[in-house]
């Protein structure tokens, strides 16, 4: 499996010390040192422009980090791993493996939405708050969170029918879903702005890959679907 951006990496308990000691802050260095600890992974960052981005067989580095909790600062850390650090790395996680996470008055929405989209045979994965605080079982969701999804739709049909139901269930939840709709193996786009796109108007697109960011027209992509 070749590493994309949100996928999840667990550091190897003897490398531990090597990863943590790139922080050279007092403070941060011990936050990093516990995260790692405590067997919790690191996610996968857009990597330098035009790095070769290694799979956990190949040698090579690999940008990498982790978010603090609001009432820890709410900081970015990044680091940097080297391939053979990695004991295993996961796809980011389903929304479904996160439920029991979420505020106890957010559950029954984000339920309604999970089924909903297995019902369009569409898989929601999760990255953002609602990821970090089923990962770490510590506080980073605020009532004003948004929830951040990533899903990859197999057609113009499913797409179309998963952005019509992120957009009914933002007005029947009062929730605000966030996230990437991923085209192809590595093109992500923010499903709001595709959602935005009108015929006749520049249909040009931001595209988020692991190691780039630029406009790429909407039918292009559209051709990546199957």
């Amino acid at each position: 499996m070749n590493l994309c951006r949100h996928a999840l990496v667990w550091i190897r308990p003897e490398r531990h010390a090597a990863v943590a000691a790139q922080i050279t802050d007092v403070e941060l260095h011990a936050q990093v040192d516990a995260w790692l600890a405590a067997d919790r992974p690191l996610v996968v960052a857009r990597q330098p422009c035009g790095a070769v981005v290694p799979d956990c067989t190949e040698a090579g580095t690999i940008a990498a980090g982790l978010a603090l909790p609001p009432t820890q600062g709410k900081r970015r850390i990044p680091l940097a791993v080297a391939a053979d650090d990695i004991a295993r790395y996961t796809s980011p996680l389903l929304l479904a493996d996160t439920l029991t996470h979420a505020p106890a008055e957010w559950r029954p929405a984000l339920s309604q939405l999970d089924a909903a989209a297995k019902g369009l045979d569409i898989e929601l994965r999760v990255f953002g708050s609602l990821a970090w605080q089923a990962l770490s079982g510590l506080p980073y969701l605020t009532p004003q969170s948004d929830i951040d999804l990533l899903w990859h739709p197999q057609s113009n049909a499913q797409l179309q029918q998963g952005i019509d139901l992120l957009a009914r269930w933002e007005q029947s939840s009062g929730l605000r879903a966030d996230g990437e709709v991923l085209f192809g193996e590595v093109s992500a786009v923010s499903w709001r702005e595709w959602g935005k796109l009108e015929s006749g108007s520049d249909r040009r697109v931001l595209v988020k890959r692991i190691d780039s960011a630029e406009l790429v027209d909407a039918g292009e992509l559209q051709g990546l679907l199957a």
